[in-house]
């Protein structure tokens, strides 16, 4: 069998957003469940951190770019079973034990405090445990500082200013983005060894290489 098709990445693509999509629902329309926060929080509040948060949204898109059109099929595969694990993990536990965040009370009028208030409201107050900005976050920086060790710095700076960017705009508890971690670094092994193990995977490698 040859290497992937971009049709069949675009394919793979949406089923891998679709599930991560399921986020949304399961933000807005959950209830009950507990807020997972520890005794030392909320912590303050910072709305400029509110900046890296949503320059996570385009490092993904970014991302996303990378794995369709830069990968060879041996790295697509790795990276696709382990955002399917990944995704389809984090949305389970959102709808099987869910989890939200009290939105904290922004009185600024500043650009970066109209920004937070609007991401609260766009992004609901459910699905807080894990979370999902800090699995797939951790996900693209542990495929990208493999397969680009050379950067591995800024991989791993922008997924600590992500991290930090979700607790100091209090979108989410520190228990949040510890399981987040967890989980994408689950996801990036999980992928490894996917690819290395299973027939199939080895043999759409090979053919793509020949």
């Amino acid at each position: 069998m040859k290497s992937f098709s971009l049709f069949q990445r675009l394919k793979w693509s949406l089923v891998v957003v679709g599930i991560q999509g399921l986020y949304f629902p399961a933000s807005h329309f959950s209830n009950g469940g507990i807020a997972p926060a520890l005794p030392f929080e909320p912590l303050p509040v910072y709305p400029i951190w509110v900046i890296p948060y949503c320059f996570a949204y385009l490092f993904w898109v970014f991302a996303i770019y990378w794995w369709l059109f830069r990968l060879e099929t041996r790295s697509f595969l790795a990276v696709l079973a382990g955002a399917l694990l990944t995704v389809s993990l984090g949305v389970s536990v959102f709808f099987a034990f869910p989890t939200y965040v009290k939105p904290p009370v922004v009185t600024g009028h500043d650009l970066f405090s109209q920004l937070l208030r609007f991401v609260q409201v766009a992004g609901g107050s459910y699905a807080a445990l894990p979370s999902a900005h800090n699995y797939m976050t951790m996900l693209i920086v542990a495929f990208a500082g493999r397969f680009y060790p050379r950067y591995r710095w800024l991989w791993w700076g922008i997924l600590l200013a992500i991290a930090l960017s979700t607790l100091f705009t209090g979108q989410h508890y520190a228990l949040d983005v510890v399981f987040g971690l967890m989980l994408g670094w689950i996801g990036y092994r999980f992928g490894l060894y996917w690819v290395n193990r299973i027939p199939y995977a080895r043999q759409v490698s090979s053919a793509g290489r020949g």
